[in-house]
């Protein structure tokens, strides 16, 4: 695609500089440190990094850290007590999450559609995920953190658009499929490519991506994002752990087994 990033590009459309503003608004026109920490919401957390080489599996993932933030305002954001989960928000009717709303192990992926490595997450390892997420042990909830090119909220938006239709993990799939492939395409012919693969109403997602709803959508999630210190895509929290990038199954499983078994294990 023509909007593809270039690896080790500062993010477009978000940038401090010079960069082309998103078009959130100007409560968007946050600086973004480069080698900022990410700030979990728990007093002490485990950073996992398993990979040996960091820097070339995510490209562009930063150090974590461990600190207190704020949750993200809004009925439904707070963990059930004696879930060890910040940030999730837990809400029965969001259709960007997959999974029991009570399982005992949330992961909360920060992502943009124009990340490589984003994609490379969902494309090989989400599905391997699966099992945990039909077991009812783990509960996935997206957001939007748009920062790589100049049209990623346009897609994350978009996004918001195919929900409406019932229709986001659908789109979710085809759209990081269809970056995938071959080809100077831009991100107006891919979303249209996408909207008549899955047989959306045009004229309805045109409205709704264009609509206020799903740019507060987005905006919400990103700031949640900024908040925490998420400065690159893809950034994980699993149950306060932190991952960064778009690290081998093994991690996310060794992960998620872990805090399965702090919750008292998985469901039988």
């Amino acid at each position: 695609m023509s909007d593809a990033p270039k690896q080790g590009a500062q993010p477009a459309g978000r940038s401090s500089g010079g960069g082309t503003a998103a078009r959130g608004g100007a409560s968007w026109k946050v600086p973004l440190a480069a080698g900022a920490a990410l700030l979990l919401v728990t007093a002490a957390v485990a950073v996992v990094r398993f990979s040996e080489d960091p820097a070339e599996e995510t490209g562009a993932a930063q150090e974590a850290g461990a600190s207190s933030g704020p949750a993200a305002d809004g009925p439904g954001d707070t963990a059930p007590a004696g879930a060890d989960a910040p940030m999730a928000r837990r809400q029965a009717d969001d259709p960007t999450a997959l999974g029991d709303v009570d399982a005992p192990v949330v992961m909360v992926v920060y992502s943009d559609y124009h990340c490589p490595y984003c994609g490379r997450w969902v494309q090989e390892t989400q599905p391997e995920l699966a099992h945990y997420v039909e077991s009812g042990d783990l509960r996935i909830e997206w957001r939007d953190f748009p920062v790589i090119t100049d049209t990623s909220e346009d897609v994350a938006r978009a996004s918001r658009a195919a929900a409406e239709q019932g229709a986001f993990w659908e789109f979710h799939e085809a759209y990081y499929a269809a970056a995938e492939e071959p080809g100077e395409r831009g991100t107006e012919e891919t979303l249209a490519g996408v909207v008549d693969e899955l047989g959306l109403d045009a004229g309805r997602f045109d409205e709704d991506r264009a609509a206020d709803a799903a740019a507060a959508q987005v905006e919400r999630d990103f700031s949640e994002g900024l908040s925490i210190g998420v400065t690159s895509t893809p950034a994980f929290l699993i149950n306060g752990q932190a991952v960064m990038g778009a690290q081998p199954l093994e991690v996310f499983e060794a992960v998620i087994d872990s805090s399965l078994e702090a919750a008292g294990g998985g469901r039988q």
